[in-house]
C-alpha cells in the first residue's frame, strides 16, 4: 500500500562504550547502521579484525556438518522441529564453555582418523599389488643375496610369453611363470650376470612392468613367503580399521556438544556482524560516532531504549534531507493479509523511495491468476492444508512464514476457482461449475482477457498517478487519462455500437495526439501525437498475453483427466490392478500438482513483471537491513 517512512539518526557516545552499545543495538534489532563519512567529519576509522571469529566460524561449521544429532529425528519430526531458544543475554556465557578445546580435540581425532584411512588405502593397494604373486611359494629371502646372478620379477602380456621362451632358449637364463591372468602374466627370471644385456634386450622390445620387492625384502627376518607378507599386511590393515572404528565412536561422542556448538556458532556470527557494524562507525580521541536509519514508527521506542542504556549518549533523530532520500532504505507497509504478496514485489526489486508500492495492486490479480491457471480445487486443498500444517506446527518466521502464507492463499484461490471453472482431482462438480473450459473454452478465454484488460488499465492509471506526482500534471491527465478514456470507450463502441463510446474514444485520442509531444512546432506536435497512437498495439499485445491463463488452466484439467482414465484402466488388471491404480492416481496427481503450481506461479509472476509493472513501477530501492542478532541454528530471544 505504501512505503514506510524512515528517519535518520546520529549517535555520539564515549569511545569506550562503543563495543557494549553495539551489542545492545544488536539485541534491539531496530536500526540500520550506515558507514559514516570519515573524511568529511575528520574522524578515525574503528580498527576491527574479523579474522578470529571467521576462523572459528569456519571450523565450527565444518564440525557441525560432520556431527550426528544426539537424537536422530526423522520425517515430520525433523521437518517441524523448532529451533532451540536462548536468551540474548547469555551470549557471553555461551562463549565460555570451552568450545575451542572441543573443536581442537575433534580436529585432532579427525586428523588421526584421516591419517589411518590413508594408511589403510596404502595397505590395500599393496595387497592388490602382491595378490597375483601369492603363488611364489619360495621364501622371499632366497630371492636376494646372489653375487653372480640377477633375479627379476616381471609383468608381461600373455601374447608375448611364447616369444620370450624362444628367446630364453638361446641364453643362460631361466624363466618361471608365477601366475597368469587374462590380461597379464607374472614371470620370475634368473640369469647369470654375463647374460644381463641379452635379457634386458629381450624385454626392451616388448611392453613390460618390472616389479620391485625390495621394500618387502628389507622387512623379511626369516623364511617368510609372499603369503606370509600378505597375511602380515592384512593384520596391519585390520588393526588400523579397528583403530578407525574406535575413533569414529569417539568422534560420534562429540554429538553431546552439538547444541552448545550451534549456539556458539550463532554467537560468533553475531560477533562478526557486530565487528562489521563497528567498522561503519567513526572515532575521535574520546568519542564514537554512529549514523543510520530507523522506521519512523519506532522513533519513540528507539529514544526510550537508547536513553535507558546510558545517560552519556547523545541521540539525534531527524527527517532525511532531500539529498539523503535517494539512499533511504525501503520498508514495505501493507495490511497483514497482503504482506505475503510482498515476496512477488521483492523478486522483481523493491520500489525506489517516494514511488508507488505495487503489492496491494498486484495481490488480487496474482491470487486470481494462479487460481485460474491451476483451476484444480483438489490440488488447492492439498497445498492449503500442508501450508497451514507447517505454519501451525513448525512456526517458521521471516520470509519462510510469508512464503507459506502465500501458498496457503493460493491454495484457497484454487479451492474456490477450481470448483467454479475446474474440478476436484479431475472430477468436476457440475452443479457448481460456472465455466467448463474443456467443453467451451471461449468464456474462459474472454474472462482471462477481461481480467488482463482491467490490470492493463490499472497500470495506466498508476502511471498517471506517478507522472502527476512528478509534476507533469497536464501530460498525466491528457495523455495517460486519454488512454484510460480511449481504451474502454473503444471496446464499448466495438461491442455495443453506441455513438457515445465513439465520441469518448475521439476525445481520449485527441488528448494523446495533442499532448504527447513537448514540441512547440504545431505540425511536429501533431504528427508526433499521431505516432503515439500507435501505442495502442502494445496495449493489445499486453492484453493478449493474458490468454496464457487459458492454456495453463486447460492443461491442468486435461492431465488430471488423463490420470483418472489411466487409473480406471489399471483397475481392470487382474490381481495387481488395484496397486497399479493407486500408484498411478497418487503419482500422476502429485506430478500434475507440482508442474501446475510451478507453471501458474511463474506465468502469473511474468504477467505482473512484464505486462503490469513496466508502465509505472520504478524498482531499485535498497532493503532496510536492521543491525540485529544473526542466527542459523538457534533463536535468541530478548
Amino acid at each position: 500500500m505504501a512505503i514506510s517512512r524512515v528517519k535518520r539518526f546520529e549517535i555520539l557516545l564515549p569511545a569506550g562504550e562503543l563495543e557494549g552499545f553495539l551489542s545492545y543495538l544488536q539485541e534491539l534489532g531496530l536500526a540500520q547502521i550506515d558507514p559514516i563519512s570519515l573524511e568529511e567529519l575528520e574522524l578515525k576509522p574503528v580498527e576491527v579484525d574479523a579474522s578470529e571469529p571467521e576462523r572459528w566460524l569456519s571450523r565450527i561449521s565444518r564440525l557441525l556438518q560432520n556431527l550426528p544429532e544426539p537424537e536422530k529425528r526423522k520425517g515430520l519430526d525433523k521437518l517441524l522441529a523448532p529451533r532451540p531458544k536462548y536468551s540474548a543475554r547469555l551470549r557471553k556465557a555461551l562463549l565460555d564453555f570451552g568450545y575451542e578445546k572441543v573443536v581442537e580435540d575433534y580436529e585432532r581425532l579427525e586428523a588421526r582418523r584421516n591419517e589411518l584411512l590413508q594408511e589403510i588405502k596404502q595397505l590395500e593397494r599393496e595387497e592388490e599389488f602382491l595378490k597375483p604373486l601369492t603363488a611364489l611359494a619360495v621364501p622371499l629371502k632366497e630371492l636376494s643375496g646372489f653375487r653372480h646372478c640377477q633375479v627379476q620379477l616381471i609383468q608381461v602380456q600373455p601374447h608375448d610369453l611364447e616369444w620370450i621362451k624362444e628367446k630364453f632358449g638361446e641364453i643362460p637364463a631361466q624363466l618361471f611363470v608365477v601366475s597368469a591372468e587374462k590380461n597379464r602374466i607374472f614371470i620370475l627370471v634368473l640369469n647369470h650376470e654375463t647374460a644381463r644385456e641379452e635379457v634386458d634386450g629381450i624385454f626392451s622390445e616388448i611392453k613390460t612392468v618390472y616389479i620391485s620387492l625390495a621394500p618387502y625384502l628389507s622387512r623379511i627376518k626369516g623364511q617368510e613367503t609372499m603369503s606370509d607378507v600378505l597375511a602380515e599386511l592384512a593384520l596391519k590393515r585390520d588393526e588400523k580399521k579397528r583403530q578407525v572404528e574406535q575413533l569414529e565412536r569417539d568422534l560420534a561422542g562429540f554429538a553431546v556438544h552439538r547444541p552448545a556448538l550451534m549456539a556458539v556458532h550463532d554467537v560468533l556470527l553475531s560477533e562478526k556482524e557486530k565487528l562489521a557494524g563497528a567498522s561503519r562507525a567513526g572515532l575521535t580521541e574520546k568519542t564514537g560516532c554512529l549514523q543510520g536509519w530507523i522506521p519512523a514508527a519506532e522513533e519513540e521506542n528507539f529514544k526510550t531504549r537508547i536513553t535507558k542504556y546510558s545517560e552519556h549518549i547523545y541521540l539525534n533523530i531527524r527527517d532525511p534531507r532531500p539529498e539523503e532520500l535517494e539512499e533511504a532504505p525501503v520498508i514495505l507497509e501493507n495490511p497483514e493479509i497482503v504482506r505475503p504478496f510482498e515476496i512477488i514485489t521483492g523478486l522483481y526489486g523493491l520500489p525506489q523511495p517516494r514511488t508507488i508500492e505495487p503489492t496491494i495492486f498486484l495481490a488480487p490479480f496474482f491470487f486470481v491468476f494462479v487460481g485460474l491457471c491451476v483451476s484444480e480445487a483438489g490440488y488447492g486443498l492439498v497445498v492449503a492444508l500442508l501450508s497451514l500444517l507447517y505454519l501451525k506446527l513448525a512456526k517458521p518466521k521471516g520470509e519462510t512464514e510469508l512464503f507459506l502464507r502465500l501458498l496457503f492463499y493460493l491454495g484457497l484461490s484454487n479451492i474456490v476457482l477450481g470448483t467454479l471453472v475446474g474440478g476436484w482431482f479431475g472430477f468436476p462438480i457440475k452443479s457448481l461449475l460456472l465455466i467448463d473450459p474443456l467443453k467451451d473454452p471461449i468464456p474462459f478465454m474472454i474472462l482471462s482477457l477481461v481480467l488482463g484488460f482491467i490490470q492493463v488499465l490499472l497500470s495506466t492509471f498508476l502511471s498517471l498517478v506517478r507522472e502527476y506526482r512528478s509534476g507533469d500534471r497536464v501530460g498525466a491527465i491528457a495523455v495517460k487519462g486519454g488512454w484510460l478514456l480511449l481504451l474502454p470507450s473503444l471496446v464499448g463502441y466495438l461491442v455495443l455500437k453506441k455513438p457515445v463510446f465513439g465520441i469518448l474514444s475521439l476525445v481520449g485520442a485527441a488528448g494523446i495526439v495533442f499532448f504527447s509531444s513537448k514540441s512547440k512546432n504545431p505540425l511536429a506536435r501533431f504528427f508526433s501525437g499521431l505516432y503515439a497512437l500507435y501505442g495502442i498495439s502494445s496495449y493489445l499485445a499486453d492484453t493478449l498475453s493474458y490468454s496464457r491463463i487459458l492454456a495453463l488452466g486447460l492443461s491442468t484439467g486435461v492431465i488430471a483427466m488423463v490420470v483418472n482414465n489411466l487409473f480406471q484402466i489399471a483397475l481392470k488388471i487382474p490381481y495387481v490392478g488395484w496397486l497399479a491404480a493407486v500408484l498411478i492416481f497418487l503419482g500422476g496427481h502429485l506430478f500434475n500438482l507440482g508442474i501446475s503450481f510451478l507453471g501458474a506461479f511463474v506465468h502469473s509472476m511474468r504477467l505482473q513483471f512484464v505486462e503490469f509493472f513496466t508502465r509505472f513501477y520504478q524498482a531499485g530501492g535498497k532493503a532496510f537491513k536492521p543491525f540485529k542478532l544473526e542466527s542459523k541454528y538457534v533463536e535468541f530471544i530478548r
